[in-house]
Formats: structure tokens, sequence, C-alpha cells
């Protein structure tokens, strides 16, 4: 054991300034600066020669985006380094002992640490920091301890010191530090190298531009997460019925591994829009407990266990506890909050619906939210885990993966749906949301998020998203529906609700019931008859027991909807081969006119995604068309051994048009027609029992023999436009078919369909 003399620590003392960019732990001075002020003193380094980092990236390549793990910035050390076998022990004039052990990773952009089978009784201090003194991670005692394990910080540069002090009156009490990996990072972790500070693509907004200034609430939920020592995510803190500031976070199945030693950020964002010079402050936990994780729909819940102040995160982090919605119902747009490829906090947004499907190999129908985000904004890897936020601020699901990044902004990203995951046929409290998030069995649908320097109010009644006014509707009527929560302390036992559709005249429905804080209850308002066209239904809570609502902020909702009255449901199911990212497709109709579309989709070669659609649409005729970039349609022999097809049924499961797997290789585009008000394909060509039709193929005019007259004739191209409709008069028809390019034509007669080949 050193000793070190009481004029060294003396002279020492003289202009030592620390600072740090990062608080994690509860901060203090080391006592080891003090001897490093001087060069008096020198630690020979624990030297970890550099990792084969070509291979490292080449693995990454392969990993990178597929929603299959966390973004990789660092080569793990195993070790066992501890108070016991390492490092020196030095004795101070004043008798207090100091345990110092210098680590050096050649070459590395990065260090951070994993301890394991730690044990710091009352007095003692552990901290850590970089060799230039500049980075002080500490001081860690007990109370950042879980399990015996701590994760810390990425420490700039290649080397970092690992500090823990004993004062004297506990010689005989020393506890253990050991040291279980030492993470070698060779990515950039962009807020560390100024030369590559903002290393996001640069079309990603930062958190604090305007767009982002009204979801600041959910900025403050959003953390920087370090996965498994060497993998960053995003997460978010979660709100659950108690409002109890239980220190939940929601994040992606793919970025699990042991959560004790897992380190979180907050507040790691630009003051402004602009990207700064430097990095910003931020402040970090390490620690948690595993809550719940499961694989369909890529849902991890954990609960922070280190640092916290009355059993939470710390007031002076500004901690948001961000609400969720776990309906089924389509949000009307979607913000993303991430930390893309370790970077700064950032903010994506999708201005339009997002859509249920079934992605990322997930073996459970509708497991994601499919977003394409506008405002030239996206996500990239390390942004997995983070939150989508549905229109009114509340998490509806978590980052799976995607192809989204700054080069193709036009590609989906898919989140896990917490419907999903919410209470899943057969789980238990270890893989599903609803035991953690809704302790009080409330049954509530959503809530809003918890702001700990705000405390709840007594009055806070809050309406939920409508039902039954939304999407498409296939008729002339609506019943809308709204759910009332008591969001507030005082029961609540009668509310006024004012609705409209439009801008038009107010109604009004009076309630009256019991709902405790939390409780809910579904109101169904009076049914509306309408005509075609767009509508937005709107509703408002008014008053609450007969008194003004004291938060206003949650008391409207709307809504958006279209009738088409005398509409009929069609289905497709459109099976994709194992390259999805080939495929588009367009629904037209008797004009030409694209009512929907879709794709392309992603590449996946384990589970061929199965697209399921419905469309409310009037009588008449449509053209269905699938596009193939590469050239053989949904199949690729040889390649995927799933090959498509596609079937489309009207509401009684009729089939109306299909394209079997034995034509699935139909090159770069296939048109398939298919009529709603009972028409009868039929591929004869020239006599199906009610009439004639040569010659075919035509070349100038296609003549038509009827049975009857009173008969409506249609033409229809490939592409689904009506360029022929007329109500037949004559038992023979003659039609001009000339000025019509060569290629299919369908000619539907009464209930019949035949094709027609055009020859020039």
């Amino acid at each position: 054991m050193y000793t070190i003399s009481r004029h060294i620590l003396v002279a020492v003392l003289i202009g030592f300034f620390p600072f740090a960019f990062g608080q994690q732990g509860d901060g203090g001075n080391p006592n080891g600066l003090k001897l490093f002020a001087t060069e008096l003193y020198e630690l020979q380094p624990h030297v970890f020669e550099e990792p084969d980092v070509e291979l490292l990236r080449s693995e990454d390549e392969q990993i990178d985006g597929k929603g299959i793990a966390p973004w990789r910035f660092g080569f793990n050390h195993t070790v066992s380094l501890s108070t016991l076998n390492s490092g020196t022990w030095i004795e101070l004039p004043n008798g207090d002992e100091l345990w110092l052990l210098k680590l050096n990773c050649v070459q590395a952009k990065t260090v951070n640490l994993t301890f394991h089978k730690t044990i710091i009784p009352d007095g003692n201090e552990l901290y850590v920091y970089n060799e230039e003194k500049s980075w002080i991670l500490g001081k860690f005692t007990a109370y950042h301890l879980y399990e015996g394990m701590l994760g810390t910080e990425l420490l700039p540069g290649n080397s970092v010191i690992v500090e823990y002090y004993v004062p004297k009156q506990n010689k005989a009490n020393k506890g253990h530090i050991e040291i279980s990996t030492v993470t070698h990072g060779y990515r950039t972790a962009a807020e560390f190298q100024l030369k590559a500070f903002g290393d996001a693509g640069a079309c990603n907004m930062n958190v604090n531009c305007p767009d982002g200034a009204v979801w600041t609430n959910q900025r403050n939920s959003v953390v920087m997460l370090v996965s498994g020592s060497n993998g960053f995510c995003t997460g978010a803190l979660i709100n659950n019925t108690l409002n109890d500031g239980k220190p939940y976070i929601l994040t992606a199945n793919h970025c699990y591994s042991n959560p004790a030693s897992w380190v979180f950020r907050f507040n790691w964002q630009a003051e402004s829009c602009a990207n700064p010079v430097s990095s910003p402050t931020f402040e970090s936990l390490s620690g948690a407990v595993l809550r719940a994780r499961r694989t369909p729909s890529d849902m991890c819940l954990v609960e922070i266990t280190g640092g916290l102040v009355d059993n939470t995160v710390p007031e002076s982090y500004n901690p948001f506890f961000a609400g969720w919605n776990r309906s089924n119902t389509p949000p009307t747009a979607t913000i993303g909050i991430h930390h893309p490829r370790g970077d700064i906090k950032k903010i994506s947004f999708d201005d339009n619906p997002a859509v249920a499907v079934q992605e990322m190999g997930s073996t459970e129908p509708e497991s994601s939210w499919q977003v394409v985000w506008d405002r030239n904004t996206t996500t990239e890897q390390a942004s997995s885990g983070s939150p989508l936020f549905d229109q009114n601020g509340r998490i509806i699901g978590q980052l799976w993966g995607g192809q989204a990044s700054c080069t193709n902004l036009t590609a989906p990203d898919f989140y896990g749906r917490i419907h999903n995951s919410w209470e899943p046929v057969g789980s238990t409290e270890t893989n599903q949301l609803k035991h953690w998030l809704d302790p009080t069995n409330s049954g509530v649908e959503a809530i809003d998020g918890l702001d700990l320097g705000v405390p709840p109010l007594d009055l806070d009644g809050a309406l939920s998203q409508p039902k039954g006014a939304s999407g498409t509707v296939c008729g002339s009527q609506i019943t809308p529906s709204v759910t009332l929560i008591n969001l507030g302390l005082d029961v609540i036992t009668s509310a006024t609700i004012s609705y409209h559709i439009n801008g038009g005249p107010n109604q009004q429905m009076n309630w009256t019931g019991s709902l405790s804080r939390y409780q809910s209850e579904i109101i169904e308002l009076d049914e509306q008859t309408l005509t075609d066209g767009s509508y937005t239904f709107t509703a408002e809570v008014t008053t609450v027991n007969g008194v003004a609502d004291e938060n206003a902020a949650n008391n409207t909702v709307s809504s958006s909807f279209t009738i088409v009255t005398g509409g009929v449901f069609i289905d497709l199911k459109l099976q994709l081969d194992c390259d999805g990212s080939e495929n588009s497709w367009t629904l037209t109709d008797s004009e030409g006119l694209i009512i929907d579309q879709g794709g392309p989709y992603t590449n996946n070669f384990a589970n061929p995604q199965l697209i399921s659609k419905e469309w409310c649409v009037v009588n008449g005729c449509y053209g269905f068309t699938i596009n193939d970039s590469y050239g053989d349609g949904i199949s690729a022999p040889g390649f995927c051994s799933t090959t498509g097809y596609i079937e489309i049924t009207n509401e009684d499961g009729e089939m109306l048009a299909e394209l079997p797997q034995s034509e699935a290789n139909f090159g770069n585009s296939k048109t398939l027609i298919f009529c709603t008000d009972g028409s009868n394909s039929s591929d004869n060509a020239n006599n199906i029992g009610q009439f004639e039709l040569y010659p075919n193929p035509v070349t100038d005019y296609l003549t038509i023999e009827l049975q009857s007259v009173d008969v409506e004739i249609v033409i229809i191209n490939s592409v689904g436009q009506t360029i022929y409709r007329q109500q037949a008069q004559e038992t023979l028809i003659s039609i001009p078919m000339h000025n019509q390019p060569s290629g299919m034509y369908f000619v539907k007669i009464g209930n019949h369909i035949t094709k027609l080949s055009v020859m020039r």
C-alpha cells in the first residue's frame, strides 16, 4: 500500500476545478483528482488491445435496422477486475484509503464499465472519470446499485480511472468493487466527438424546433438507454393508473439484456432548433428490474431502481410520465421522439393515420402500427424502442424497425402496438402491460401523462377518442360514442357532453352515474343520419358535477369520417412473396380515379406479409392492379418458399376476383377487374347463354347480339376505366373499337362479364 505526504496534498488543491458534461451519481469531488493534479503520481494502466473493428462493422451491417438487437457502439471485454486482484490501494495522510485502477482501451473512442458483485458500505464512495478529468461520474453509493450491479455512462477517450474511497472509520468494512465488463467504443457515440457531433442524418429534426413546441411533456418522457454495456436504444417513462410516478420505462424487446446494468440518459437534447457546437448536459440513472417482455409485439417494460428520490425519478430531471392509449382505433396522426444513432433527441411526424399491419416477422396479425414520416423527418438505428405518440400525446407503441432514413424518407417504420401487448390471450404479468400500467384494474382505454410538479385537480373529467364516427362508414347512419374518464380526485356523478358534426348545431347528452378516479364509462350518443361526404365529429365535456371542469385541456375530442350511402364492403387478401419491397398496388374506380393504394412493403424471408384490407365502395366495377418492379410478380421461384396470391371477396365471402398461386409470376403488372353488383365473371369468349359477342379479338367494330333489350352494356379497360356504357334498346349493337389501344378489355352485359381482346 502506498502512502502520500501531507505537503503534496496541500500543493495540488490549488487551481483544481473539475467539469463534467453529464451527471450520473450524486456529484462530488473524487479525492484521487488531488493526486493527479501533479506529475508526482502516476498509475500503470491495465491495457486492452484494439478488437477487430473491421469485423465488428461488417457484423453491424447485417444487424443494423433489422429490429433484432440494439445499435451496437462498442466491443465488450469480459473481465473480473476487483479490489482484491487489481489496482492500487493508497493510504491518505488522514488515514482514509483510496483504491485506484486505470484502464486503457487502445484506439477506443469511448470507454464505459459494468460493475457486478459490488458492495459499497455506508460512507464509502465510488467514482469513474476520464484521464483528462473533464468527465466525472459519481459519487456512487449502495443507493445506486441493484443486485450488486451498476452500469456507467460512456466516457470520452481511451482511458478511464476507477476510484473507490474508504474513510478511515470503515477500514474494517471496505466492501467490494468488481468490474465485469470494459466496453471499447469503436463506433462514434457522436456526442463525445465534436467533429462528429450531430452524427444522425441531416434531415433529423431537433426536438426543440418549433414543430416540437407543443410536445414538451412528451419530450421529457424520452430517454436514451445503454443496453448490454455496448448498445444504444431509446425508451420512455410511462404512467400508470395509480399516478404514483412509478419509474417504468417502455422500450423494445429486441433491446433487452439484463436491465440491472442499463443506463438511462435524461434531457440530452439541443436547447433550440440548431445543432449545438458541443454536447448539451444531461442526467443519468443506472439499474432497472424487468417487469414484462413480449416477442410478437416487441415490447419490454422495466422499472428503474437506482438513484431514485422518494421512489421515483428526481424532480430536478423534469420527468414526465407519458400517458398511453391501448385502443385499436388508428390515430389520426403520430409523433415519434427518439435518439437516432446515439445522437441528441430528435422528433418525427406522420401527419396521416397510422395503419395496423403484420410486419417485422411477427406471428401475430396487426402486431404493428405502420407510419410513413412527413415534414422531412425520419428515424434511424438506435431509435429502436422509442415511443410512438398519438395526436393526443399518448404512447401507442414502441419502435420495432423499418427502412426509414434520410435517404429513404418514404419508407415505412413499424411500432409494436400497446393494444397487442396489453393483455394477450394466455398472458401473465411477465408478458403483458395491463398488470403494471393498470394496477387499479380500472379498465380504462387511455390515460394522460403525469407531471410530478403539477398536483392533481379535484374535478377533472376527460374524454377519450370517439368511436363509431371514424374511418369510412358504409351506410347513412352513425351512432357515435365517447369515453368519459375521471382524472380528478373527486367522484364524478354527473356530466354534460355537447357534440356536433361539421360545426352544426350543438346537441347535448346529460350523463349521471358514479366514477371514481381513473374509472371510465362509454357514453353512447344519439344516432345521426347523414348523406354522402366527409365529416368531422366533435364532442366536449362542458360541465362536471354541475360546474365547469377544472382542466379544459382534455375536455374535447374529435374524429373524421366519410359516409358512403348504399356502400358495400369489399375485402382484399394479398399474400406477398419474400420481396415485398418490389410490390405496390392501386385500386381504381370506373373513371380511373385511385381509391386506395399500398406498398412498397418490406422484405421478409422468414414470414412474408399477408396484406388484409377492407374497402367500402358503391356498387360498380373496379380495377385492382398489382405491380412488381423486378418482373417476377409475387413469386420468387427457387428463392422464396412462399408464393403469393390475391383474393377479393364481398361481405358475404363470395369471390369477386382472384389471382391464384399458379398465376403469381405475372411479370411487372397484373390488373384484376371486378364488379360489386352481382355480376358473374366468365372467360367464355363468345356465347354464355344470354348474348353473342364477335369478333374476339376485335380490330374495328365489336358486334353484340342480345336475346332481349333493356340491358346495360359496359366496356372496361385493363386499368378499370369504363370506356363505354349504354342501355341497350336493340338486340343488335355495333360498337367502334378502332380508337382503343391494343390490350385486354372486359365487357359487362347485365350480370355477366367476359374478356375481350383488342388488336391492331
